[in-house]
């Protein structure tokens, strides 16, 4: 019987972590791209961090405490690849020029951007398809109305309608991130 529980356990944790990998897996490749300035690279760094957390079998007490473990695992694998650039030697101040480590403070406004590009993706995500997809189209893609209209083949009013109340729909679901979305909108 004790094997089942710890199969379960683990069963457990396991779902959980599919879940926080489908979370917060673009947000936290955003944050590492910002440090390693490749796109390959911030992946595999990203999977690289969950792969370790799973073998470990680290246990987390909450979303929160996840959140701020991953972002800090993957600033440190970050690091280390940056100090990998740098022949194996730790960055100093004079090798800056040479290969930049972001500081703690460029750092925390990514976590920032990051988290927020996550949110603003979610609520994109709840809203209806048809919403959703005239929401992408014109403030993701910047098509105009005229322009979706022909490539979904609905009227023009119609698109004008979804766009309006997509809008206002996003007002509502982030409507306790609204001021910081502008303050960040325009430093992403």
């Amino acid at each position: 019987m004790p094997e089942n529980n710890i199969f379960h356990t683990f069963e457990i944790q396991f779902l959980d972590m599919e879940d926080y990998f489908r979370k917060y897996y673009q947000s936290l490749c955003y944050f590492a791209l910002n440090m390693v300035r490749d796109g390959d690279l911030c992946e595999d760094i990203v999977q690289e961090v969950f792969v370790k957390i799973i073998t470990s079998g680290v246990e987390f007490g909450s979303e929160l405490h996840f959140r701020q473990y991953v972002y800090a695992a993957v600033r440190n694998q970050c690091i280390d690849h940056l100090n990998g650039l740098n022949g194996g030697r730790t960055v100093t101040l004079g090798d800056v020029e040479q290969v930049e480590i972001p500081t703690a403070d460029e750092c925390d406004r990514a976590i920032v951007r990051a988290e927020i590009i996550r949110m603003v993706r979610d609520a994109i995500d709840s809203l209806p398809p048809r919403y959703r997809q005239v929401f992408r189209m014109a403030y993701i893609d910047k098509m105009k109305s005229e322009d979706i209209s022909e490539a979904l083949g609905i009227s023009l009013n119609t698109v004008k309608v979804i766009r309006q109340r997509s809008k206002v729909r996003m007002r509502e679901l982030l409507k306790d991130f609204y001021p910081l979305l502008f303050i960040f909108i325009n430093q992403i």
